[in-house]
């Protein structure tokens, strides 16, 4: 990322103890806390953010935290804040940044009195998250309920909470699948680090095709033994019905009308 640094403001209004937050009444956790989410926010899912080179002060005007950091990183901020203000939906920005911002917006609406505000860069428009925000995940209605079978190989299985972690055949993604206790003890066969399909219950995304809330119905029997007898049977009836067609394309032909 550029060398060049740029300011990006965050700030924590509330009211404590009948009198306004600011710099001489915050007590350490509020004050620490708050700059852990700012750096969340900053960093967001950006592969490979940092903030080693960024610079913060601390203002006056409440708590403000205005950080200086690499100027492709600020913009990827911004521009992530100004999809949120746009739609209000936060499936639009980075799911690390939509965490902060909904942990924020739980904790005002406990806490009336706080405010977070983040504004845009030339400070003529911020996002403010009150009690009365209404930022959610517009997505959330996009969630279906699936049975499916999924194919992989198990990486991990049980645990107090059972469960199986199953890397999938066709994406490379881990999934995790919760189970009971009497569901994974049923099982004769050791499937650690062996492929295996699962029939399962859950949740899937219409657009993204993404899985949720995987619950286990059973494990599904893979063999790849060929019964030879039934197999030499269906040969035997394949030659009795086609013994009097002389040639199998001509038979076709036939059947289309070209003969």
């Amino acid at each position: 990322m550029s060398n060049e640094l740029t300011e990006l403001e965050f700030s924590l209004d509330d009211i404590v103890g009948g009198q306004p937050l600011t710099l001489e009444t915050v007590d350490l956790p509020t004050l620490r806390g708050f700059l852990e989410e700012v750096e969340t926010l900053i960093k967001g899912d950006v592969p490979g953010a940092s903030l080693a080179d960024s610079r913060v002060k601390i203002e006056k005007g409440s708590v403000k935290v205005v950080a200086l950091v690499a100027h492709l990183l600020a913009a990827d901020t911004r521009a992530d804040i100004a999809k949120l203000d746009q739609t209000g939906d936060l499936d639009a920005i980075q799911p690390k940044r939509a965490q902060v911002i909904e942990r924020w917006q739980s904790r005002v609406r406990r806490s009336p009195s706080r405010i977070y505000s983040i504004p845009d860069g030339d400070k003529k428009r911020e996002v403010r998250i009150t009690n009365t925000s209404q930022f959610q995940h517009a997505g959330e209605n996009s969630w279906v309920s699936v049975e499916k079978h999924l194919t992989g190989k198990v990486i991990d299985l049980g645990g107090k909470a059972p469960n199986v972690h199953l890397i999938l055949a066709d994406t490379g993604e881990t999934v995790r699948v919760d189970a009971t206790e009497q569901q994974l003890a049923a099982e004769k066969e050791n499937h650690a680090y062996k492929e295996v399909t699962l029939r399962v219950q859950g949740e899937q995304h219409l657009r993204t095709k993404a899985l949720r809330n995987l619950r286990l119905i059973q494990f599904s029997p893979q063999t790849t033994d060929v019964d030879e007898q039934a197999l030499a049977l269906l040969w035997q009836k394949g030659r009795e019905a086609w013994k009097e067609v002389k040639s199998a394309a001509g038979w076709v032909e036939a059947l289309r009308g070209n003969k």
